[in-house]
């Protein structure tokens, strides 16, 4: 399959051509706002906004989701390892550096906003989800970066990742619901390790992968903290307009104090398994700390009840 994908790569560059030959400044705007609705920034936002201040039951599903699909990705991305679209007559504007099949942001699209609309269960939000998702998945050829194999790669993946994921997601939550505070602490513990090192290595041949230990690390942090607000904090979402708002405000400024905030400390001049460490324990806090510590803050500071 990998001989047949880099057969397409000269009927893809020039898919993308074609694309770009209607380019004008409205259509920039457009296609790179809507590629930023696929970034990890964007989700950083959207994630917490619904975990903090609509459904903590949504937030949860959707973080699960996004990390586990964005663990698939990179998992067969670095096992393809398909370059990148180089052509000089292609305009990158949004550069990347991971190999290019499959999308990443078409298959996030549709695990994620697939997932949101799914919870909703309102028909009236299919036309608009799905015309995202396929923006957002047009938008990687617009911008440049990906051919459109890439794109449909990442769509089908998507949607077998979603029906498998709302599928799986319900039995395990009722079988988990029937174990031991130990076993799901345990288990919380060791499938992220373990995910870390079934993953292969990065483009430079560096193994454990970084991309691993950051996707891995934010699930062990956000499934132990999963497992005590229940019983430690038990926010409730609900409450006037004003307080979701200053909660999502402050929960924003500690989740950035841990994920950008640890990096600054973490020199950089150090051997590459010791780097993944600390790259995977500084997400590892990260994840608690957009779990726990910020709703324990949204009850001090009496912007969210509890239980």
């Amino acid at each position: 399959m990998i001989e047949w994908l880099l057969s397409l790569v000269p009927w893809g560059t020039e898919v993308i051509v074609w694309v770009q030959s209607w380019s004008n400044p409205f259509f920039d705007r457009l296609f790179n706002f809507a590629s930023f609705l696929g970034d990890e920034e964007f989700f950083l936002i959207l994630l917490p906004l619904v975990y903090w201040c609509l459904s903590k039951a949504s937030g949860r599903w959707l973080a699960y989701a996004l990390l586990l699909s964005g663990y698939l990705n990179s998992l067969i991305k670095h096992i393809f390892l398909i370059p990148r679209p180089a052509d000089p007559r292609i305009r990158i504007l949004r550069p990347a550096d991971t190999p290019s099949f499959p999308s990443g942001h078409a298959q996030n699209a549709v695990s994620v906003w697939g997932l949101l609309a799914s919870r909703i269960r309102k028909a009236a939000v299919w036309a608009p989800i799905i015309l995202l998702m396929l923006l957002i998945a047009f938008s990687r050829i617009y911008v440049g970066v990906h051919y459109p194999q890439d794109v449909i790669g990442g769509l089908i993946l998507g949607a077998i990742f979603l029906c498998v994921f709302l599928w799986l997601m319900p039995l395990a939550e009722r079988w988990l619901g029937r174990q031991s505070l130990a076993l799901k602490l345990a288990l919380a513990l060791v499938l992220p390790i373990a995910g870390l090192f079934l993953h292969g290595t990065d483009l430079r041949g560096l193994y454990p992968a970084p991309d691993a230990a950051t996707t891995m690390g934010t699930i062990l942090g956000m499934s132990v903290g999963f497992l005590f607000e229940p019983r430690c904090i038990r926010f409730r979402v609900d409450g006037p307009w004003w307080k979701r708002l200053l909660r999502f405000i402050v929960g924003l400024i500690v989740v950035l104090i841990f994920w950008q905030g640890l990096k600054l400390v973490i020199p950089t001049d150090i051997a590459h398994g010791l780097a993944v460490a600390l790259r995977f324990l500084r997400y590892i806090c990260t994840g608690l700390a957009a779990i726990l510590l910020a709703p324990w803050l949204f009850v001090r500071l009496r912007l969210a009840q509890s239980e």
